[in-house]
């Protein structure tokens, strides 16, 4: 049981244990924040999640009241993960378990009413200013974040998001709605739009083609502002819901100056994704020495098994490849199993070694249900890994046909992949060959500094906080590597470097980014630019050791402010 403690002002977060079911609950613990609680309350079965008004998440043990695991604290400044000053949210953030071969991952999600990069303006207008989206994965980690604007006001109203998200991991898609009217689809692990052909996260009555925004009022309708500009009155005011393969959602609007409203349902289709869960490391074959490797595959987005999904067969077929793609000679063809369940992982296992006449370098290719890839892949896809898996396909005369009868589709953003030929994509398998007698490729010693976060205006003579993202590439076998970092600002007129300022950091190899949290001491009124940059004699790619972004820092009238900040926790 959580809930608030009215006593102390609705700042205190209390949980109790029933354990004994005798409706006798005992206090495990509680939280003082610096301000009010918004929303409601979501657990991944181990950690409680909430947010408080000033836009930072919380997290906490169920059992015990500890900060989640990899968290450096019980709360995560999530204006400061994403370059802004200061935020507004009333509402709760969405949480995924995502079952991996390596074991449960969280991921939250989490709407930010309004954003504000300067400080000032949080909460000018009848609905306040812009939102935000931002995403989270393991630890706590920055997915990925999508501040919203000018492109997606209606009119001179500001973009504020006034729903709770609704993560529907089915469909590998994240909804929230906004002030105006306007109803958001975002991929969970990309954070792009996740309008497409054959993934129907959002499709308007009576139409066919998916879309990344639908406008929910009609001819005639404006939004409703409701009677403040943190109401959960004002647009779409109702939080999405999904059930029964029915997406609902809620929406406030004026006809003729008087008030109203509707429930809107969407019908979502069936998805399924079959893809390669493991990458072999690239293999060195010689002739009559046999190598094998036994890569995974996964079915996931969906709550059946294969053989309901398809009642056709479907299957991985092998290919040798000389250096630039094409076929040289099939290595055979392995049947999947029609009772293979989701979220489980199949090996399919190959045994190849080189035969007289094959390149002495090239690539083993798997390729999981190539009909049905081809079938659905662009003609002229830019996707590298599809084109391939395309030229094979004709090679062998494919017809344009899916496996897969039944009304599925494959079609969807993936992690890694951009667009919706994503799931496609990781259909297929490509494993580099070298023969014993070639050269080793040339080693990869790579840190980089992969992005800069700052607001685009801040105020004069106030330190900010800016957002570093570090990336780190190898294939000496390392999993980190520590570089010194530097963070300083000059006129955009230009300018020398500061002596020294060097500490150092570490920087893990990892699919995205480290993330540092940097700070700026206040500046005089102009236009500065921001440079984060680090230092490695040994990098083998020096052109991206530096980032600059430029910030504009302006004199702004008094008045405002967000008050006091601090907190406790107590167990």
């Amino acid at each position: 049981m959580i809930g608030t403690d009215g006593f102390e002002g609705g700042r205190a977060i209390r949980l109790a244990l029933d354990r004994n079911n005798d409706y006798r609950p005992y206090q495990v613990w509680t939280v003082d924040g610096p301000g009010g609680f918004a929303g409601n309350f979501t657990s991944d079965g181990i950690n409680a999640y909430w947010l408080d008004t000033r836009g930072h998440l919380w997290g906490a043990g169920l059992a015990q009241g500890r900060e989640p695991e990899g968290w450096s604290a019980y709360s995560i400044d999530l204006p400061a993960l994403i370059g802004a000053k200061a935020a507004f949210t009333n509402t709760e953030p969405a949480v995924e378990v995502r079952q991996t071969p390596a074991g449960p991952e969280t991921h939250l999600y989490v709407t930010l009413r309004n954003y504000t990069d300067t400080g000032a303006g949080l909460r000018d207008g009848p609905t306040g200013s812009d939102g935000a989206v931002v995403a989270l994965g393991p630890g706590g980690s920055l997915k990925w974040f999508h501040k919203f604007g000018p492109p997606d006001r209606l009119g001179g109203r500001k973009a504020s998001m006034n729903t709770a998200p609704l993560a529907l991991v089915g469909r590998g898609a994240l909804l929230f709605g906004d002030v105006n009217g306007y109803f958001y689809t975002y991929a969970l692990d990309t954070g792009k739009p996740t309008g497409g052909d054959a993934r129907g996260a959002l499709i308007q009555p009576g139409g066919r083609a998916p879309a990344g925004r639908l406008f929910l009022l009609k001819e005639g309708e404006v939004p409703n502002t409701g009677p403040y500009n943190f109401s959960q009155v004002s647009g779409v005011g109702v939080d999405p819901a999904f059930a029964q393969g029915l997406l609902l959602v809620g929406v406030n609007f004026e006809r003729d100056g008087q008030p109203s409203g509707r429930l809107v349902a969407y019908r979502a289709g069936e998805a399924y994704d079959l893809r390669w869960i493991d990458k072999p490391e690239p293999l060195v074959l010689a002739q009559g020495e046999p190598v094998t490797i036994q890569p995974r595959l996964q079915l996931e987005m969906t709550t059946r098994t294969l053989g309901a999904l398809c009642p056709g067969p479907v299957s991985v077929q092998w290919f040798l490849t000389d250096a630039g793609g094409g076929l040289v000679r099939s290595l055979g063809e392995v049947p999947l199993p029609g009772d293979l369940a989701p979220q489980q992982p199949y090996p399919v296992p190959l045994t190849v070694s080189l035969a007289k006449g094959d390149p002495a370098g090239g690539q083993i290719v798997g390729v999981i249900d190539l009909p049905s890839v081809y079938a659905l892949s662009a003609a002229h896809t830019e996707n590298s890994a599809l084109a391939q898996a395309r030229s094979l396909a004709t090679a062998q005369g494919l017809p344009g046909e899916k496996s897969c009868a039944g009304a599925v589709a494959e079609v969807v953003e993936r992690e890694g992949q951009p667009g919706p030929e994503g799931s496609l994509a990781n259909n297929v398998l490509i494993v580099p060959y070298s023969s014993k007698e070639e050269e080793p490729e040339p080693h990869v010693d790579d840190p980089a500094v992969v992005q800069l976060a700052v607001p685009e205006e801040t105020e004069a003579d106030q330190p900010f906080q800016v957002g570093i993202y570090l990336g780190y590439q190898n294939n000496l076998g390392r999993t980190e590597i520590r570089v010194p970092l530097r963070l300083w600002a000059r006129p955009a007129a230009g300018g020398p470097a500061p002596a020294g300022g060097w500490q150092q950091v570490t920087i893990d190899q990892v699919p995205c980014c480290t993330f540092k949290p940097g700070i700026i001491a206040g500046l005089s009124p102009g236009v500065w630019e921001i440079i984060a940059e680090i230092d490695y004699p040994g990098d083998t790619r020096p052109e991206n050791n530096r980032a600059v972004r430029r910030v504009e820092v302006l004199r702004l009238q008094p008045g405002g402010g967000t008050g006091p900040e601090g907190g406790a926790i107590t167990d």
